[in-house]
């Protein structure tokens, strides 16, 4: 085994003959049998490494990347240089269902971000925000603060805001406190509540309290309070950690489970994506807190 790999994996150099690696072709094989069968490559890259397979002396660290490589790979059908490690069938019908994938992948994509257009806002101003494509850029696509007078862009492609929402909705469904605002202030009536306790008390005051009124007015005190108190929230937060637990974390965006927890998300300068959950709190990267808004 290389402690740099200048050949591919698989294979070593044997009196200055390329010939095939045994263990290292086993895992080759695996490789491919198990994307066959439905693991995804990150899901293979996981899993070589919490085994420890080693890649090279140095490392057994494998990713998404480089499995998709040795899918991609020709050479372990057999080439002049290589001998096969798989067959061609094998190989062939890996690369294509690598394409059938990406294909699915992208459509999966394009129905995320036609579902965000309306849950992005501006981090600064709270404005919506819509998406730019500008080809001249390494990264093509933009959100811009409907506001004139903000203008912010934030520069973020697709994949990587896909993949940080999925990640932020993963989090809350392993922590389902993050769904818990933090303490608002005791309640205090508000002068609506104040003048129809007010015109209660007046009504009771007279010699025949118009029954009906009172009971009219009593409900909307009644509603108001409710309506400003914490006890609907209250509500609404012990549902929504109930439903997370229910939940369970997923490799890709998840609309139903978006929309069940997320009221929106806002980004901000050098891309930064917060996820403001139903129940009012914000759920980031930096260090999965939450605050109340």
């Amino acid at each position: 085994m290389k402690k740099t790999r200048y050949i591919p994996y698989g294979y070593t150099m044997r009196n200055g003959r390329t010939v095939i690696s045994g263990e290292e072709a086993e895992v080759i094989r695996e490789i491919f049998k198990s994307y066959l069968n439905g693991a995804s490559l990150k899901a293979i890259a996981d899993e070589l490494t919490d085994h420890q397979i080693p890649y090279t002396q140095k490392s057994a660290i494998w990713d998404k990347a480089r499995i998709a490589r040795i899918i991609d790979n020709a050479k372990y059908a057999g080439t002049e240089e290589y001998d096969p490690i798989i067959d061609e069938e094998m190989y062939e019908a890996a690369v294509n269902l690598k394409i059938a994938r990406q294909c699915n992948a992208c459509e999966k994509e394009n129905d995320a971000i036609d579902l965000l257009r309306e849950f992005v806002r501006c981090d600064s101003c709270g404005h919506p925000m819509k998406r730019r494509i500008n080809a001249k850029h390494h990264i093509r696509e933009s959100w811009n603060c409907t506001n004139g007078e903000c203008g912010i862009r934030v520069r973020i492609s697709d994949t990587q805001l896909i993949e940080t929402i999925t990640v932020l909705i993963n989090r809350v469904i392993l922590n389902d406190h993050l769904l818990q605002p933090k303490p608002k202030k005791r309640y205090e009536p508000d002068a609506k509540v104040t003048k129809v306790g007010n015109d209660i008390a007046l009504e009771l005051e007279r010699d025949a309290p118009n029954e009906e009124f009172i009971i009219e007015k009593t409900i909307e005190m009644a509603a108001l309070m409710y309506e400003q108190s914490n006890a609907k929230l209250n509500l609404t937060v012990s549902l929504a950690r109930k439903l997370a637990r229910t939940m369970v974390t997923q490799d890709e965006f998840n609309r139903d489970y978006f929309t069940a927890l997320a009221s929106y998300i806002t980004l901000g300068e050098q891309g930064k994506v917060v996820l403001h959950t139903k129940t009012e709190t914000e759920v980031t990267l930096d260090d999965g807190s939450n605050e109340s808004s």
